[in-house]
């Protein structure tokens, strides 16, 4: 039996990156009638409903605009695209992921293969638009995940067992987790395919971008105590990167506080210019998830009955 795919690509001002990502998800080597792509517009004030409609003129496969005129958040955002997909498996991109050729082909026939399972693929960080697909994965790349909404795929009849993601994680965070626990608890198997491959794209790092990553990891710092309230296990402390010894790899992985927000654009650029990205992409991820960890704890003492020192 050949399975259809359904694309839910969820959207909020990003119409330049989105225009990149309908290009390459219009461009897969599965048949143009075995898949649809729904793109959820969070109540953008951009240009992407204008994005969107040229994507419902060109391209080769049916695009399917959902517009919400109030902000929903992710969570909410991908529920209501689920509920109107028509396919049998349902496959996440975000919107500023790209996807390589092969991707949904690769997807779809983990499925076929597999009647209970969780698809999933590498997640390759690119910097270009035009050529994202000529940088080659690294370590840093790999992924142990059961389940991330970067690149996953699920039986449409799995979802509606275990329910859809849990809108109390909203604007952003762990929704992904959460429901991976739920399809786990289901039995079902993770699957991975090389070719499944999508390519995350990080622009340059700038104060203005540094700025919206520090936004995202408070706003996931504020959802994770939520997470924990309903996963109090030490398995979800890990997830959330509140243990000593996760406190003390972000130290070291800052230089022992060396590098901060004030400094961390330049360092990634020395490191950049040194033919060592990594270790940029090493200091900046430290930035971040020390952020990230300031407000996770400042929101767990601020909450009743907070577990936030394993009380």
């Amino acid at each position: 039996m050949s399975l259809t795919a359904s694309v839910i690509t969820p959207t909020r001002n990003r119409a330049a990156m989105l225009a990149r990502c309908l290009h390459y998800l219009s461009a897969q080597s599965l048949a143009p009638d075995r898949y649809e792509i729904l793109v959820v517009d969070d109540a953008s004030t951009d240009e992407t409903r204008t994005v969107v409609e040229a994507a419902v003129r060109t391209s080769r496969c049916a695009v399917r605009p959902l517009w919400l005129r109030e902000r929903r958040g992710v969570p909410g955002a991908r529920n209501h695209a689920i509920r109107e997909a028509h396919g049998d498996v349902i496959v996440f991109v975000d919107s500023d992921n790209f996807a390589a050729p092969s991707f949904l082909a690769a997807h779809v026939a983990i499925h076929e293969a597999h009647p209970n399972a969780v698809g999933r693929g590498p997640v390759i960080l690119t910097r270009s638009y035009e050529q994202p697909f000529a940088v080659r994965g690294g370590l840093l790349d790999l992924t142990t995940a059961y389940f991330d909404t970067d690149n996953a795929s699920v039986r449409r009849t799995h979802l509606d067992q275990v329910g859809l993601f849990d809108e109390v994680f909203s604007p952003y965070g762990w929704e992904g987790l959460d429901l991976g626990f739920r399809l786990r608890a289901l039995g079902l198997r993770r699957v991975y395919r090389r070719d499944a491959a999508l390519y995350h794209y990080h622009e340059e790092v700038s104060p203005e971008s540094l700025e919206g990553l520090l936004t995202k990891e408070a706003e996931r710092a504020r959802t994770a105590w939520l997470f924990y309230e309903k996963h109090p296990t030490l398995e979800a402390r890990f997830a959330l990167q509140f243990t000593p010894f996760h406190l003390a790899l972000n130290t070291a992985q800052r230089l022992f506080g060396l590098v901060g927000p004030g400094n961390v654009e330049a360092c990634v650029r020395w490191a950049d210019r040194a033919g060592v990205p990594g270790l940029g992409r090493v200091l900046l991820s430290g930035v971040l998830n020390a952020h990230y960890l300031a407000h996770l704890l400042a929101n767990g003492q601020m909450r009743p009955g907070s577990r936030a020192h394993g009380d």
